[in-house]
């Protein structure tokens, strides 16, 4: 399946997610949004709501595009970022939210790069990322000899780059990015926290599912 043709009739609450994980980051709700993969609009329209003063989105899929159109943003195109020329000056955003994409580029690097000329020098980048690290994931391509694609999560069936922080550090690094600020979303089973336990949490990168993490321009 391309990244650009996902049915959006299947992924309705996938499309309208409103990432307040990731807002919780910021250190201000005002000012100039821009949201790469905006979906249907959900979190554009929760800013927007908080006092943003501007919330453009740019999604790869018409049908969420269709309907981010009808929530009242002041700005949202149907883009693929990774070929086309933005409608956006140089530094012209206070944030600009990558929430579960960066995954989806064939070059997340350049991209990333070319992306944060968009951003303020004080500016906040929000991402999130899934961890490939993850310990189920592991698990099933060691023991079972699976790596199984699926609708959503870490092996969704349209991402193309895989992720650990190691690298996701790297990343930030080539695009001109420093951490400010990282949380991540962990699940584990009983079994696991016993071993971990054990082992004195040294498994602990193991049960992370994803990644939250604010960023700004390199000085």
């Amino acid at each position: 399946m391309r990244k650009d043709k996902i049915d959006y009739s299947k992924s309705k609450k996938y499309y309208n997610f409103t990432r307040t994980e990731l807002i919780e980051m910021l250190p201000f709700l005002c000012g100039r949004f821009l949201e790469i993969g905006c979906g249907a609009g959900g979190t554009l329209e929760y800013l927007k709501s908080k006092g943003a003063s501007y919330v453009a989105g740019i999604d790869i899929n018409k049908e969420a595009i269709e309907i981010a159109s009808k929530r009242g943003l002041d700005f949202v195109m149907v883009a693929d970022v990774e070929k086309d020329e933005l409608p956006f000056k140089d530094r012209e955003f206070d944030c600009i939210i990558l929430a579960d994409v960066i995954e989806h580029f064939y070059n997340p690097w350049d991209t990333l790069k070319k992306i944060t000329h968009h951003l303020k020098n004080e500016g906040f980048i929000l991402m999130s990322i899934p961890n490939i690290k993850y310990y189920k994931v592991l698990m099933s391509l060691i023991l079972r000899d699976e790596w199984t694609y699926s609708e959503a999560g870490i092996l969704d069936n349209t991402h193309i780059r895989f992720f650990t922080l190691k690298e996701i550090k790297k990343l930030l690094d080539y695009a001109g990015l420093k951490i400010v600020e990282i949380r991540w979303n962990a699940s584990t089973g009983r079994k696991f926290r016993i071993i971990n336990a054990l082992l004195f949490n040294k498994l602990s990168s193991f049960s992370i599912v994803q990644y939250y993490i604010a960023v700004t321009k390199l000085e």
